[in-house]
Order: C-alpha cells, then structure tokens, then sequence
C-alpha cells in the first residue's frame, strides 16, 4: 500500500503543477472583470491560513520542518524500506486533525530527510472533513477526475492538488470514497522522482 500510495504522489506532483497552471490562467479573465465591479479582495499574506503560501511557509507536518532527519520525530518505527526511501509510523500518534479521524499516517524518509507525510482517514466522512481542513489551511485546491456517479459523494472529484513553489498538498478518493491524502516538499519529491525514472529506465534497458 505504501508503495502503491508514493507511485500514486510522484505522478500527481507533476499532475497537479499543471492543473494549478491551468486553473490559474481560466481564472485571470473571470478576475479582471470581477474586478471593474467590486473591490478587490485582499490575499491571504505568505504566514496566514487560506492560501497555498501557507503551505510553502509551514513546509513541515506538525511541527517538523521537511529535510529534518529522522532523528528530529522521536517514537518512529520502520514500515517499509525501498532503496533510499523509508517509511515509518509514529508510537502514541494524535490521530485526531479537528473533526476527522485518522486511521495512520506514515513518515516518509528519504536519505534520511523528511520528505512528506500521507495521511489516511478512516472513513469517507473523515475524509471529507480533512479536505474542508486542507481548503481552510491552503486555499481551494485545483481538482481531477470528478466523479462519475450520482449518489451523495457526487459533490466532489476523485482528486484536489495544492501546489506551492516550497510544498505540495493532495487528496484523492477511491471509488469507495475512501480518502488519502499527502503534505510534502516539492525539491526532494521531484528529486526522488528522477532517481525512481532513472532506475526504471535502467531496468527497461536491461530487458534486451
């Protein structure tokens, strides 16, 4: 699962540079006409909640800057170890983000630095209730792949993306509405992503 969870987050760090991309320029034209008919609303400064800056200014979980060692979380046991990558869980771990409920949530190391956190909720309200946390921390996230059915879940896309110029956030849905969902720092997950290319690349190579 873990394995599967970091493919899922190196793909959606490029995927959600472009969606924010094109979020940003559809809505310069709908702004500048908003704005020859009301004030201009003013924008969360870079330290305050409600925009993607605060992501880039926090650029940690709960305390811990990304980049730390391991040493800096104290309680930490090892989950799964891939190369340079290792992912540990947290002993005496608050599970509890406001109103949502988390299952665990799992550390992820690379060389030795804090890359990112993935956070998984218990169930589709939780979920529901970390990304309304996200929306009020980060701002609203550009989103993907809305659903296809017609029930109560309808409301939302399969997947919401912050991407700042220090960090990036993300929530996806399962066709269970289950939720999952990443805090992480752009240079060392773009950085780990190379070195994951270049050795399927390496791989691919050696099959002839």
């Amino acid at each position: 699962m873990a394995h599967l969870l970091l493919r899922r987050i190196l793909i959606a760090g490029s995927t959600a540079a472009l969606a924010v991309t094109l979020a940003s320029a559809q809505d310069k034209p709908a702004a500048k006409a908003a704005a020859t008919a009301h004030p201009a609303v003013k924008e969360p400064g870079p330290t305050e909640m409600g925009h993607v800056h605060y992501l880039d200014h926090k650029n940690g979980f709960r305390g811990t800057k990304f980049g730390s060692p391991s040493s800096a979380i104290s309680g930490l046991s090892l989950v799964r170890e891939s190369g340079s990558m290792k992912i540990y869980q947290k002993s005496g771990e608050n599970l509890t983000l406001g109103a949502c409920n988390l299952d665990h949530i799992y550390y992820h190391f690379v060389d030795d630095k804090l890359m990112g956190v993935s956070l998984f909720p218990k169930d589709a309200d939780d979920g529901q209730s970390l990304r309304e946390i996200f929306e009020i921390a980060f701002g609203a996230g550009a989103t993907a792949k809305p659903h296809a059915d017609s029930g109560e879940h309808k409301q939302h896309a399969d997947e919401f993306f912050w991407r700042g110029k220090v960090a990036n956030a993300r929530i996806s849905y399962t066709e269970a509405h289950q939720a999952e969902a990443w805090i992480g720092n752009n240079d060392l997950q773009d950085a780990y992503g190379k070195v994951q290319k270049k050795i399927a690349e390496d791989a691919a190579a050696s099959l002839f």
